[in-house]
C-alpha cells in the first residue's frame, strides 16, 4: 500500500514499516493523528502503539508535536516525510480508504472522492485468468462481442491490463492465430483448458507486447495558451532534443498499449493537427511512431490519413 521507506528503516519488520508509514502519511495528508487511531486500525494493543509513536519520533523528532488537551500528534512546520508517498498513491488512499479492505475495514477520509467503477471483471471471471497466467496454462471461454456476438475462443493469456476506460486481458487466440486484446467483462463460462502450450503462444512471442515505444506528447498547437496544459501533464519546460522550445511530455509504454492511452487522453495523432483544440488539449508530435501499432485505428485522427489501406487491428470488440 506505502511505498518503499528509506534505507535507514529497512531494518525494521515489515508490519512495524506499515505502521509508521500510516503514521507518517496521516501527518503529511491529513495534518494529525492519535494513538488510538493507530491501534484501531492496525488491531493492535496501548504497548504496541506506544512504541510505535516512540519509534517514530526517535527516527523524525521534529515531524509532530503531542497536544495534551486532547491526546493527539500534530504535524510541524518542520515536516520531512519519511516514506516517498508518491501523488497517485496518496489520491488512491485519500478517496478510497486505508486497509487492503479485505483483512481490515478501508478507512475513506471523507474528502477525496474518485469516479466510481461501471465496469469491473467479475471476480470469478479474474481469478480464473490470473491462475491461467500465473500458472501457464490456455482457458476456454465464450467471448461476447459486438461485431459478431458470442462465440467460443481458446485464448493463451499472459497479461491482465487496464486501458484507462475499462480492463482487458491480452493473450494468444487460437481461434484467428494471433496475439489480441479480450475485454474482460465479456467474457462468460471460462474455464481452464488443460491442452498444451505452444512456444508461438507465451508472451515471449506477443511482438507488440514487447516492443517499446516513446510517445512525445505536446501542448495541441491550436491553443493559445499552452502553458496551462504543460501544467496538466507535467511537461518539460526545454525540449533539447528539437530545435524549438515546445514543451513536451514523453511516455514509454509498450506498442500494444500505446494507442489505448492516446484515446483515453484524447490526444490528437493527425499529422497535421486538424483535429479541434477545444475537444483534443494534446498532439501526437511523433505520429509516425504508430506505424508500428497494429491497432492504430484506435488513435484519434490517425487511421483517417490511411483509409483504404489495410490494417489488421487485432482487437477483439
Amino acid at each position: 500500500m506505502f511505498a518503499e521507506p528509506a534505507t535507514k528503516l529497512d531494518n525494521y519488520a515489515y508490519a512495524q514499516r506499515e505502521r509508521l508509514a500510516y503514521i507518517d502519511f496521516r501527518l503529511q495528508y491529513q495534518g494529525s493523528i492519535a494513538r488510538g487511531e493507530l491501534m484501531e486500525h492496525f488491531g493492535t494493543a496501548v504497548a504496541s502503539g506506544t512504541r510505535d509513536f516512540t519509534l517514530y519520533r526517535e527516527l523524525a523528532p521534529e515531524n509532530l508535536v503531542l497536544r495534551h488537551e486532547n491526546k493527539r500528534y500534530y504535524r510541524t512546520g518542520h515536516f520531512k516525510p519519511l516514506f516517498p508517498h508518491d501523488s497517485q498513491t496518496a489520491l488512491n488512499t485519500l478517496a478510497h480508504g486505508f486497509g487492503d479492505g479485505v483483512t481490515s475495514p478501508r478507512e475513506v477520509s471523507g474528502f477525496c472522492e474518485d469516479t466510481p467503477d461501471l465496469i469491473a471483471p467479475p471476480r470469478d471471471t479474474l481469478a480464473t485468468l490470473s491462475r491461467a497466467i500465473s500458472q501457464g496454462q490456455a482457458v476456454k471461454l465464450i467471448y461476447i462481442s459486438l461485431s459478431s456476438g458470442g462465440s467460443q475462443r481458446v485464448i493463451v493469456p499472459h497479461s491482465i491490463v487496464n486501458n484507462g476506460q475499462r480492463w482487458h486481458v491480452r493473450g494468444y487466440c487460437r481461434k484467428h492465430s494471433q496475439f489480441r486484446d479480450f475485454v474482460c467483462t465479456r467474457i462468460t463460462d471460462i474455464r481452464i483448458d488443460h491442452t498444451e502450450i505452444a512456444p508461438a503462444e507465451l508472451q515471449a512471442a506477443d511482438t507488440e507486447w514487447n516492443q517499446q515505444l516513446t510517445l512525445e506528447l505536446v501542448p495541441h498547437p491550436g491553443h493559445d495558451h499552452p502553458k496551462a496544459i504543460a501544467l496538466d501533464f507535467n511537461m518539460d519546460r526545454a525540449d533539447t532534443s528539437s530545435q524549438t522550445t515546445q514543451p513536451v511530455r514523453r511516455v514509454a509504454i509498450r506498442a500494444a498499449r500505446a494507442c489505448y492511452l492516446l484515446r483515453h487522453w484524447n490526444v490528437d495523432c493527425s499529422s497535421d493537427h486538424r483535429l479541434p483544440a477545444y475537444e483534443y488539449h494534446l498532439w501526437l508530435r511523433n505520429h509516425e511512431t504508430l506505424k508500428q501499432c497494429s491497432n492504430a485505428v484506435l488513435a484519434p485522427g490517425y487511421a483517417t490519413e490511411r483509409r483504404g489501406s489495410p490494417m489488421n487491428t487485432k482487437v477483439s470488440r
